[in-house]
Order: C-alpha cells, then structure tokens, then sequence
C-alpha cells in the first residue's frame, strides 16, 4: 500500500479508539502531513525505536508500543524457555507511564511476567535489574535528550544489553509480520496482577542498584576532601534526580546543590531549550546555582540518565568538557587508580570518538579497541571477554557524553559516572587542581586532541532521500586531500573485511593523524560529522580541526 492508502486503513479501522482516529480525521487535507506520517513504519536505529508522540505508522502512539511490545515477545518465545520475563522502566516524558504500562499488559498477555517501577526509573537501571532479576529482556520506554514532542522504546536482552543488529533484526522481522492489530495478545491491567504477571518493582530494586554503584569507588578519600567539593547537579527534569542524589549523599560528597527547579520531572522540560547535557544552554540555570555557591564542579545528565555533561570552574568561568575530554579524564583517573592490573586489560570506544584514550591508555599498558557508535556494541564486547577470557573490560566510553565503568550494568551509566567525576574532582582539588588543570597536565603528556561534532537535521521523506544522497557522493567522489592533508585511507563500514558489523558509516584517516567521520543518526533525522584533530600545542591543533571542519562542510553543501 501506498501512504494514502495506509492512512485511510487507519482512519477506518475500528481497532483504534475514537480519539486517535479523530486525530486522524484531523488531518485529512494536509497531504504532507499524512505523507510524513504514513510513508513509513517507525524504525529501529541505534538506540532503539523513536519518534514524535502521535496517530500513524510512522509515529509512535500506544498501537505502535503495543506492535513492537508483541513483536518482542514472539522473539523472546522463540527462544526456547519455559518460563519468561521482562522488566520495563520508563523515564519523564509525554505517554512515558501509559507506554510502560502498554508493553506490560501485551507481556502479560503472552504469558510474560512484566516487572514494572512504581515510577520512573533511569535507564542504566533497567539494564542492571534485567540482571539482577534475571530476566529474559528488558524494556525501557525513553527519547533520551529529544525534544518533547518525543518518546521511545529501546529493547534490552537477557544480560541488560541493548540488543545487537542481529538480534535487533529478528525482531524487526517480527514486528513487521505483524499486519492485523487484533491478533496482538493483551491482558487488563488489574487481571495481570492478580495471575503475578504484572510485578511492581520498588525502593528495595533501587538500594540494590545504589549499593552496586558504590562498589565502584576507586580511592578511599579522607570525608573532608570530598566534603570540600561543591557539586551542582541537575537532571534536565528527567530519571536521574533520585537516585544520584542518592548516591553522592551516601558517598559523602556533602557538598551537593540541586538546582532545584529541575530536581522535578517535568515532561515539558520548561527551563530548557532541549534536555540536552551536550548543549551549552541547558546548563544556564546551573551555572547561576554554581556563581552563587562558587561550586566547583557542574554535572547534568540527560531525562532517562545515561549521558552525563561537566562544567568546570576555571577563576569564576564555568567550562564545558566535550565528551571526549571527561571520557580521556575518566580513562586517565580510573587506569591511574588501580593498585593491581587485571590480566588483559582493555578500553573500549567507538569510531568516532577521539583517540587521545587510546594514547592515555597505551601509558598504562592497557589495551584499547573501538566498535561502532552505540553502546549495544560495547555491551557486546563485554559478552564476550566473559566468554572467551581474552580481555578484562575496565570502562567504556562514546564522544557523545556515555561512560560504563565496571560490567554491572551494560549500557552507559551516568550515575556511576556522575560519582566517578565527582570523586575524581574532589580528589584533584586536594592537589590544588581543577578537572580543567588535570586535563591540560595530560595533553602536555600525550599530545593536544581537539573535537568537533557538526549535526545537520533533514527531517521527513525528503529530508531522509537527502542524506541517501550525500552519502552515495561521499562512497563515490571521495577527496584526496582534506585542508592541506592528503587522506590516507578511508573506513567504509559498509565494506567487507572491516571487522566491524556493516553499518553506514564512512571515516577519513589523514596522514597527520587527523580524521573525520559521516553517519546518518540512528535516532534522529539527522547526518552527523565528526572531526578530530592532534598537534602539539593548543592553537595549532584549534586552527588544524577549523581548517579539516570548514573545507568538508563546505564539500558537503555543493552536494
């Protein structure tokens, strides 16, 4: 069927309610919108399936949770267990209570014992109750830092990994066999709890998780250091107030200010412009509780709390880490603490993230291996060290703002990683140093490493044929020579014998060391552009990446 021919299906399909077809109805002469909304299935990328919250196959709506919810569950009965289970948290946003709720009553209903939380929950939560709970799946409903218009849904295996391409792929196949809403199986809510199919999960499942984060402490710091740290922290409204507040108090970092206002979950994200710690602005109301209180240390993590942002008081002016700069901190701080090396150590991080961790950890003798963008991968090299005893993973990182340290849980954590910078400010602070100071003392060791990220949003059907098109010119008119460098060589993760799973990626190495990266978002319409650049001082470096930055972008608009 064509989209029109989808739209007026829905529209007269008595299987939805009457509110949602009068959404429809509403429509009815805005062709580009019914165009937008009915051209395609919402997909799955690398974080999951996301989209803008309304009536359509190319939205997401309870009909589309309950799909993919029963597409889940016919993959999980595959499997071949007898008894099965799943856990569902979901984080502040718009529907985020009724889609959880969706997807455990179609669990329910195919004979699939659903934990659910009482309220919200942070997604690295969900991935260690999976675990702990030994469950089959999991289910985290989320948009992460999307604007509000939007949700998500992001499925999880049995070790509290977001699932791999392969396994994601089954269960696309089994959504898509899906074409008659009726037959998606669905228990009442309160039947599902009185046949123990709908389980409530509580204060007893988040003590378990906290006193699991507290087992990553790396230095025993005396109480008064790391009563001397000031920390301000917000959570954009989102998942995370409660349980990192939590955490630092138990730690004895007393010298924590909330920025109140956002401690609350608020599905709007009204003091923001987007929930985004990797934006500048969504740290403005922060940097007035940090001025006030002459805090050392910002930290934000994102609405469902696995990306976590930093700022740093340099004499009174709050600085912005890029993601790369906390994850070379973190690798640095973390490798720097262990009294006995594992055998085999490893780092992990993705294609597009700067190599300057790699180099950090070549001086401590560990080794270091990248996947590509999306946690899921790292997650899935941890599966595997456990099965082959070839490595001892230590931490995890990606440029865009996500840390793992330890394997108890399998995505990034910013809760650990909220204590973990913590922990290591207050410790620097003790030797008179700032995060910042630190920062420059391992440039001067190992080189100056400078980053950029440039995101183009190309939304709808043209907007997606758009980005098609500039990575076709990209595979076949490559350049030669990037702003005086000669390129090198050229990863095409859609190429055999990468080594990498196929994925739509291509990165440029230049023969200065240089190099930049294009994929489209797995989560977003948008095509992404990575650049990284290394020289030994901080200006050569900066006017390096702008040249690299200026000549690809312009490359890219000719297009």
């Amino acid at each position: 069927m064509n989209y029109k021919e989808f739209y007026n299906s829905w529209l007269n399909n008595p299987y939805f309610d009457e509110t949602f077809r009068a959404e429809l109805k509403s429509i009815d002469t805005d062709e580009k919108e019914i165009e937008d909304r009915f051209f395609k299935d919402l997909e799955f990328g690398t974080g999951g399936m996301r989209g803008v919250i309304g009536a359509g196959r190319n939205r997401i709506n309870k009909y589309i949770i309950r799909k993919a919810s029963q597409g889940f569950a016919n993959y999980l009965k595959k499997q071949g267990e007898a008894e099965l289970s799943v856990v569902i948290a979901h984080d502040s946003r718009r529907m985020s209570p009724e889609f959880s709720l969706e997807t455990a009553l179609v669990m329910a209903g195919n004979g699939i014992k659903a934990y659910i939380f009482d309220s919200l929950r942070t997604t690295p939560e969900l991935s260690y109750a999976v675990r702990s709970l030994k469950a089959n799946g999991g289910v985290v409903v989320t948009a992460s830092h999307n604007p509000p218009e939007y949700n998500g849904y992001k499925i999880y295996g049995e070790d509290g990994c977001q699932l791999v391409p392969h396994n994601a792929d089954m269960v696309v196949d089994e959504v898509s066999a899906i074409t008659d809403y009726e037959t998606i199986q669905y228990m009442d809510e309160a039947d599902a709890k009185a046949k123990g199919m709908l389980v409530v999960l509580g204060e007893a499942q988040d003590t378990q998780y906290v006193e699991m984060i507290k087992t990553h402490i790396k230095r025993d710091l005396d109480s008064a250091v790391k009563a001397d740290l000031k920390i301000v922290y917000s959570p954009l409204h989102g998942t995370g107030a409660k349980s990192v507040e939590r955490v630092l108090a138990e730690t004895g970092y007393t010298g924590f200010i909330p920025v109140k206002e956002q401690m609350i979950a608020d599905s709007e994200f009204s003091t923001l412009r987007l929930p985004n710690p990797e934006e500048p602005d969504a740290f403005d109301l922060s940097v007035k509780y940090a001025k006030e209180s002459n805090a050392d240390v910002i930290v934000a993590t994102d609405p469902d709390c696995d990306r976590v942002g930093v700022m740093v008081n340099q004499g009174g002016t709050y600085e912005l880490l890029n993601g790369n700069q906390t994850g070379a901190l973190l690798v640095d701080y973390v490798l720097s603490s262990l009294e006995v090396m594992p055998k085999n150590p490893v780092i992990i991080n993705t294609i597009v993230t700067s190599t300057i961790g790699e180099a950090i950890a070549k001086k401590y003798g560990v080794d270091a291996m990248s996947t590509l963008t999306g946690f899921k991968f790292i997650g899935e090299k941890i599966r595997q060290f456990e099965e082959d005893n070839s490595h001892t993973f230590i931490m995890g990182y990606e440029e865009s703002y996500g840390y793992l340290i330890g394997t108890d849980v399998r995505d990034k954590d910013a809760v650990v990683s909220t204590m973990m910078v913590a922990e290591m400010a207050a410790y620097y602070k003790s030797q008179g140093k700032t995060l910042m100071d630190r920062l420059h003392e391992i440039f001067e060791d190992v080189g100056y490493y400078l980053e950029d990220l440039v995101a183009i949003t190309m939304k709808g059907k043209e907007g997606m044929e758009k980005i098609a098109t500039i990575m076709d010119h990209m595979r076949t008119s490559s350049p030669n020579e990037v702003a005086g460098n000669k390129v090198d060589k050229i990863l095409d993760c859609m190429a055999d014998g990468t080594g990498l799973p196929k994925s739509n990626v291509l990165k440029y190495y230049l023969v200065d060391g240089s190099w930049f990266a294009i994929r489209p978002s797995g989560t977003e319409p948008k095509i992404k552009f990575y650049f990284s650049a290394k020289s030994d001082s901080k200006q050569a470096v900066s006017k390096k990446i702008d040249s690299i930055k200026s000549e690809v972008i312009k490359m890219v608009e000719s297009i």
